[in-house]
């Protein structure tokens, strides 16, 4: 009888399953997409039971791939980080969610800077205060809806939301708790001056689990909704970076990652005086006494996917089109539709194009974008490792790991050679290595050899991109855009 343990991704645009058997190998995978709503100019919303649709569709899709005869031992959630989910007592959603890309809060985030100060709250939680964070959503909430957080049972993120639902028990842990602006992030606790300026009562946030340890069983209601078994183990599971953080193996300062999706990550193990890090995020990691540092560019796929819807093309072709031009250092993009979060937080952040003429179709301008997400993502991850090349592995994951565009902007932006990841749905590999820790049946997983080759820099590419580099910083130093510019790789 083949034993499988079940991942559960909840995606900023798409839920996501996948199954594991003991050793590692996928047993069977679905995906259902929901959408982004955006009612009012910088608003960006979902509908939770939108996600619980999705939830449940990809379960029983991925089930009914299963070898017949398996048995589902154990379930683990990840999911999107920073957004905020407003249950009643009666356990159902208050309001429309609230997610990490919505930027309706800045007079809030003014507020929460002239109340606390920008650089303790970040000293304290290790994430600035900005739009789409999950403390200064609730301060916009306790302002504008005021009787939704006084009806407010419990404060959840996304996947604490979908675990609630599998259970029936409100639970948070460490990795996404610390990305709420609610957590003192060394002592794992939440800061009562953090609360008191959300606008939320203590009791109003449940209890914390460990990420890898068990939060409950999977419940009567939701396992007749699903087809499975009542009593299953589930995982308290974790934000959609630490889980994909334990997927790729990033458990000591050698190895990197460079994640590719909606939006773009650096992920870097550090020692347990991160403090040190600054400008930017600091989360708590799976295993328990570790941090990962993140330097974070906030539109990466959506960049190229709005490209791509405007110019009627579909995302993939756009992007395979972009691999066939070369690159123009004289076309600068900045790739911020939707804001910066590191090394600088600032919502009013703007994208732009610079150098356009007649000669540029659209493939230029996503070859741009692309490029431009790259320079920020290579220069974020020489800031956070320092001047020594403490990192000496970068491994390439994500959807935009598929496209040799990509690939080769990454390489030649870092210059470094960087390893693509054999495996695809990271978060949901993860949440389904969790929940077979805390079930007592672990996966024999090793990451570090999951590897499907690896793209050298090219020299004449790592100088091009040192020349975009050096016209972006000027470029945005004349817009008053933020760009990284100290720790440049190039430089």
């Amino acid at each position: 009888m083949v034993e499988a343990r079940l991942g559960i991704d909840l995606g900023t645009s798409s839920a996501k399953c996948i199954a594991l058997d003991g050793a590692g190998r996928m047993l069977g995978a679905s995906q259902e997409r929901y959408q982004i709503e955006r009612p009012s100019h910088g608003w960006a919303e979902q509908d939770p039971e939108a996600w619980w649709r999705a939830v449940t569709g990809t379960i029983r899709a991925t089930v009914a791939a299963l070898p017949a005869g398996s048995r589902i031992v154990s379930l683990g959630v990840s999911g999107q980080m920073h957004g905020l989910v407003l249950v009643d007592h009666a356990l159902r959603a208050l309001r429309p969610a609230i997610i990490w890309s919505d930027a309706r809060s800045s007079d809030e985030v003014r507020q929460w800077h002239a109340k606390l100060g920008a650089d303790a709250v970040e000293a304290m939680t290790g994430f600035p205060i900005a739009t789409g964070m999950a403390g200064v959503s609730l301060s916009w909430v306790g302002r504008h809806e005021p009787a939704a957080l006084e009806r407010t049972a419990h404060a959840l993120q996304p996947k604490d939301y979908v675990r609630l639902r599998l259970t029936g028990v409100a639970a948070v842990e460490p990795t996404d708790a610390g990305a709420s602006l609610l957590f003192d992030l060394d002592r794992m606790v939440p800061d009562a001056r953090l609360l008191e300026t959300a606008g939320l009562a203590p009791e109003q946030l449940p209890g914390l689990v460990p990420t890898l340890e068990q939060a409950g069983e999977l419940g009567a209601a939701a396992a007749r909704e699903i087809g499975l078994r009542q009593g299953i183990p589930v995982a308290a599971g974790g934000g959609d970076q630490a889980m994909a953080a334990l997927a790729l193996g990033l458990d000591t300062p050698d190895r990197a990652a460079i994640a590719l999706s909606s939006g773009g990550t650096v992920l870097v193990p550090v020692g347990p005086d991160s403090s040190a890090v600054t400008g930017y995020h600091r989360l708590a990691a799976p295993e328990p006494d570790r941090t990962l540092a993140m330097g974070v560019v906030l539109a990466a796929g959506l960049a190229t996917d709005w490209l791509a819807a405007m110019t009627g093309t579909a995302p993939h072709a756009l992007l395979e089109a972009a691999a066939q031009v070369r690159g123009d250092e004289h076309l600068v993009a900045l790739p911020h539709l939707g804001g910066t979060r590191t090394p600088r937080a600032n919502s009013s952040a703007q994208a732009a194009f610079a150098g356009l003429g007649f000669e540029h179709r659209p493939a230029d301008l996503a070859r741009a974008l692309v490029e431009a997400v790259a320079i920020d993502l290579g220069a974020s991850l020489l800031a956070i490792r320092g001047p020594a090349p403490a990192s000496t592995s970068v491994v390439l994951s994500g959807g935009g790991a598929r496209f040799a565009v990509w690939r080769q902007a990454v390489a030649n932006a870092t210059g470094m050679p960087v390893a693509l990841s054999a495996d695809l749905e990271h978060s949901a590999i993860g949440a389904a290595l969790a929940g077979g820790i805390a079930a007592g049946a672990p996966v024999d997983f090793d990451a570090r050899s999951r590897v499907d080759g690896t793209v050298d820099p090219q020299p004449e590419g790592v100088a091009r991109l040192a020349a975009l580099a050096e016209r972006r910083a000027a470029l945005a130093a004349a817009a008053s855009l933020p760009v990284q510019q100290e720790g440049n790789p190039h430089g």
